[in-house]
This record gives C-alpha cells, sequence and structure tokens, in this order.
C-alpha cells in the first residue's frame, strides 16, 4: 500500500510540474511603441517569453506599410503575412527588434507559429 502511495503522489507532483511550465503563455509576445525621435516611427519588439523555443512564426500584416525599409531576416511581407526571423528559431528570452514608419500603429497579430518543448 506504501508503495501505490508514493507512485501516486509522484504521479500528482509530476502533473503539477507540467502544468506549471506548460500553463504559461507560448505565444510570441508582440510589443510597440512610438519612437520619440521622429513622429510616425514605431519600435517594435517580438520577444519569446516562453521557455520553449518557436519557429516558424507569422504575423498578420494585411494592410501592413512601412515608410522605412526593414531587416527582411527580422520579418519579411509575404503576402497578408510576415515571416518572423525567416522561419528559424527564437529562443526563450530571445528578443527581435525592428523600427516601422507610418502615420498610425499596426495592429500585429500572431497568425501562427510552431513550439518545440525539451
Amino acid at each position: 500500500m506504501k508503495s501505490i502511495m508514493k507512485h501516486i503522489c509522484l504521479l500528482i507532483f509530476m502533473c503539477l510540474m507540467c502544468i506549471d511550465v506548460y500553463g504559461q503563455g507560448f505565444d510570441l509576445t508582440i510589443r510597440q511603441e512610438a519612437r520619440g525621435t521622429a513622429q510616425g516611427e514605431w519600435d517594435v519588439t517580438l520577444e519569446n517569453a516562453s521557455p520553449c523555443v518557436i519557429l516558424n512564426a507569422y504575423l498578420d500584416c494585411t494592410g501592413f506599410q512601412s515608410r522605412r525599409d526593414i531587416d527582411p531576416k527580422v520579418i519579411l511581407k509575404q503576402g497578408d503575412a510576415c515571416i518572423v526571423n525567416d522561419g528559424q528559431r527564437i529562443n526563450p528570452s530571445e528578443s527581435l527588434r525592428f523600427v516601422y514608419a507610418w502615420e498610425d500603429r499596426f495592429p500585429f497579430k500572431l497568425l501562427n507559429q510552431s513550439v518545440a518543448c525539451s
């Protein structure tokens, strides 16, 4: 009986650990704010705040425009989607930044991504 209880307790503990790790958000965090140096310029930070690797991340870029060139390795517009980091991995706590120039703030939204946890 003691052995069964130990196994049950161990199983419960392992499940709680999984909830703690896997209960976190796995989405790419998108933050943007007006750039203080010029009107109509926006700083965008894409951050992987999850404990897992994110890859093949795409943003909804329907209607997105910029008067300023953006490094295509950070985001590349392909039709109505923007591929992030050339589809490559974004490690936990890694951030990517870019600046775009347009009168209004663009409402970037995550369209799709893959998550790899080890």
